[in-house]
């Protein structure tokens, strides 16, 4: 299924919450119509909690069908709220840089990180989400999260990306990859969709043109 929504009046829906092919990550403060259309778009349990009190848990959080990651600011008791999600492997990472959803992408079969990452905590990333981890860049930039929008199948990079960065999302992913923009031409994907195998949910701006370039790209169409 495709939508196009935005969540509380914002169409960077990729912000509030991560879609994998098993579960949904959101807030539990998000209106009963948000959370109603993500329940009927993706058809599967939304796991839910705020990190660091924020409703914002798409920048803040990184989840694949294995693993989610929180930032070391999440308190106690959220850390407890999503352990007892007890089929899913839950941890912190305890690092300066806490917008986990931004310098993070991963799917089902890789992931690639921001190259500031020391080699422990790489290793917490692959330990917690069962994949390989590279560091890496999208358009020379840090922040591969909010630069690439991805699934099991696809990913739409930043108008910028290099070939090469490009080629190692594509190899380490295992995916096809083209770049695009989203929400009438903003080049940070992530940030303007929430998709997994089956179902998709654009931000309400996205024009006709990009929501089927999006769509052809993450097999769609």
């Amino acid at each position: 299924m495709i939508a196009r929504y935005d969540f509380e009046g914002d169409s960077n829906v990729g912000a509030f919450g991560v879609a994998t092919d098993r579960y949904v990550f959101v807030s539990p403060n998000m209106s009963g119509d948000s959370l109603d259309t993500l329940e009927r778009v993706f058809n599967l349990p939304l796991v839910q909690s705020t990190v660091a009190t924020l409703d914002a848990v798409g920048l803040v959080s990184v989840a694949n069908s294995n693993g989610l990651l929180i930032p070391y600011t999440a308190s106690d008791d959220e850390l407890a709220a999503l352990k007892e999600y007890s089929d899913i492997r839950v941890d912190w990472i305890d690092d300066r840089m806490t917008a986990l959803g931004n310098i993070i992408l991963a799917n089902d079969k890789g992931a690639i990180c921001h190259p500031d990452f020391d080699k422990a905590t790489r290793k917490k990333i692959s330990d917690v989400l069962a994949v390989e981890v590279l560091p890496g860049t999208v358009a020379r930039l840090p922040n591969v999260g909010s630069n690439t929008a991805v699934t099991n199948r696809g990913a739409v990079v930043h108008p910028m990306a290099t070939s090469e960065e490009i080629d190692q999302i594509s190899q380490l992913l295992k995916v096809h990859v083209e770049v695009g923009t989203v929400n009438r031409g903003s080049p940070y994907t992530s940030l303007g969709v929430m998709a997994n195998l089956d179902s998709m949910i654009a931000g309400s701006e996205t024009t006709g043109v990009e929501l089927a370039h999006i769509s052809q790209v993450l097999g769609f169409v």
